[in-house]
């Protein structure tokens, strides 16, 4: 995948690879969230899962490349809220382990980590309970992959976030109204992810 992405940037640099594999698709853009699923016909898509992300940019560019989610494995996804304090010297240990990043953002060279961890063998799950140590900072991220998801805080846990479950789904938002209109919502477990903990499902 790394030796098509170098070829493609070689041969189209104006291009951008926003993700790659067989089960995730991922749209991204600059704009109102209601513009950017009208644009990209959010509504109509099907699938097992899915992750939607807002943010307001403090550390990064206002860029299509630099917006959530991330993808730098295949089939693996990863939005964020929160800041990272040590992203730079880890940018520098994934590059001189071939694990190459394309923006400044904090965000991706988490999604970077993530993947080096996978591809040495790790679970999405061992890879986010390494990350607890390895990450410095605050967040609260949400990783896709092609068979389930996966939600981490970091020890603080300042960064708000709540969950819930029903025998139907699970659900996560980082207010408790983003819920609230979940059919079967009244009867859902509904709870706080605990610092430090990761919470997986796969299906």
């Amino acid at each position: 995948m790394q030796e098509a992405r170098a070829a493609l940037k070689e041969m189209r640099p104006e291009t951008r690879v926003m993700s790659a594999g067989e089960a995730i698709e991922i749209y991204k853009e600059v704009g109102l969230p209601g513009d950017v699923a009208e644009r990209f016909d959010i509504p109509q898509l099907t699938g097992s899962h899915g992750i939607g992300h807002t943010r307001m940019a403090t550390e990064s560019a206002v860029t299509t490349l630099g917006a959530h989610p991330f993808s730098t494995g295949a089939d693996q996804c990863l939005v964020h809220n929160g800041s990272l304090s040590n992203h730079n010297s880890l940018r520098r240990t994934l590059a001189r382990e071939g694990v190459m990043t394309e923006t400044e953002n904090d965000t991706e060279v988490a999604a970077a980590y993530l993947t080096w961890k996978m591809q040495n063998g790790h679970s999405l799950g061992e890879a986010l309970e390494a990350g607890i140590d390895d990450l410095d900072g605050f967040y609260t991220f949400v990783v896709g992959t092609k068979d389930g998801f996966g939600v981490v805080r970091d020890p603080i846990a300042c960064k708000p976030a709540v969950m819930a479950e029903t025998d139907q789904y699970v659900a996560f938002g980082s207010e408790y109204r983003a819920l609230v209109s979940l059919p079967g919502i009244e009867a859902a477990r509904v709870w706080e992810p605990e610092p430090a903990t990761v919470y997986f499902w796969k299906h």
